[in-house]
């Protein structure tokens, strides 16, 4: 045969396949899916040996169930949406203020104090707190006086034992009191400065950056103050 003749597929019956029109594969069965199941057995079922009722009511509570835990889920997708958006408004909000939390590293305000809280057991006496230096070095040492046991706040104005201003930078909060004839150190706290706000993933929770103090988990938080 001379020349070169051309296959008309169509003519033949014959389809070119065309890949982007494949229909895509499915990993997992949805409620359209098991009722299509469900609707199949029936029909095809032998007529002398139909599905026994119990075994029919069997399989309509597992496609009950099926639409239960697919319409829950969808709830409680809505409901994490909305507990984001909400935590995104509160996270915003944090920003720029002061947050109270367990620690004994404090950085001074713009008027050069540090805020902060100490807890006192029962049958302390001589409490004091003592503000050291990024050296060790104590620059100022408050006494507390005779309180009641619990939590009590206290405030450094940011200058020394001789009444100075002291160079504004990271301070060490150390509380002591007597306690059963021994000085022992005490629980502190301190406000820092929130700088930024991390919104929790599947790995880890919501987490606030503290001035002076880092990364600290939304639960540890004990308190808030602009």
């Amino acid at each position: 045969m001379s020349g070169t003749s051309t296959l008309d597929l169509n003519a033949l019956g014959i389809r070119s396949y065309d890949a982007s029109n494949a229909p895509t594969k499915k990993t997992n069965l949805d409620q359209g899916d098991f009722l299509k199941l469900l609707t199949t057995q029936l029909k095809n079922q032998d007529p002398l040996k139909p599905v026994e009722n119990e075994a029919f009511v069997a399989q309509m509570a597992q496609f009950s169930s099926l639409s239960g835990i697919t319409e829950m889920n969808t709830k409680l997708g809505n409901i994490l949406e909305a507990m984001n958006q909400g935590q995104l408004s509160t996270a915003t909000g944090l920003v720029g203020k002061y947050a109270l939390t367990s620690g004994t590293t404090a950085v001074q305000d713009s008027t050069g104090a540090v805020y902060g809280q100490i807890d006192i057991p029962e049958g302390s006496t001589d409490t004091s707190v003592a503000i050291k230096d990024s050296t060790g070095k104590t620059l100022r040492t408050i006494s507390v006086g005779a309180v009641e046991a619990g939590k009590h706040d206290f405030a450094w104005d940011g200058k020394n034992d001789a009444g100075e201003a002291v160079t504004p930078g990271p301070v060490t909060i150390e509380a002591t009191a007597n306690v059963g004839g021994k000085r022992e150190a005490l629980n502190t706290s301190v406000y820092a400065l929130v700088q930024a706000v991390s919104l929790p993933t599947a790995n880890s929770p919501m987490t606030v950056e503290l001035l002076g103090v880092g990364p600290v988990s939304f639960d540890k938080i004990q308190k808030i103050s602009s």
